[in-house]
């Protein structure tokens, strides 16, 4: 089961701008051991192109988004490098561009549903509030994959 902070029922549309031959894509996977952020960028044809010497931009840190629980807008400070960092990846022109998406896993799970939402809000927040990315919000709530 993977919980998505946004969007839950939107398929992700990948779009250049009209005088750009590439497009970029933003992963950020918050796992139970830490998060994870990919940033992909492909040609017309969704076909992957490198990013430097690699398919990606892959960057870790730790601990987890359940480890601020007790204090959710914590969470954002630990993702807050990482946002800047692929942001940073994505040439400026394209930003608007390109889909951000967080999936969170086990780790929020076990939190339980409120402190789950809170943390991901909280994320949410920091999207709307200092990404020049393309993030379109959900209903609010944490979801399980599929539903």
């Amino acid at each position: 089961m993977v919980f998505y902070v946004m969007p839950s029922h939107t398929p992700i549309q990948i779009h250049s701008s009209s005088d750009s031959k590439t497009s970029y894509a933003v992963f950020f996977d918050a796992g139970s051991s830490g998060s994870r952020v990919h940033v992909f960028c492909f040609d017309h044809n969704l076909n992957l192109l490198p990013i430097g010497k690699d398919l990606e931009l892959f960057l870790q840190t730790k601990p987890s988004l359940s480890s601020y629980a007790s204090n959710p807008r914590s969470a954002t400070l630990s993702l807050s490098d990482l946002f800047h960092k692929a942001e940073a990846t994505v040439p400026k022109d394209l930003c608007p561009f390109t889909p951000v998406r967080v999936g969170a896993t086990a780790g929020l799970r076990a939190l339980g549903v409120d402190a789950s939402n809170c943390i991901l809000q909280a994320v949410r927040d920091l999207l709307k509030q200092s990404s020049s990315l393309s993030s379109q919000p959900d209903d609010g709530q944490a979801k399980p994959d599929g539903l």
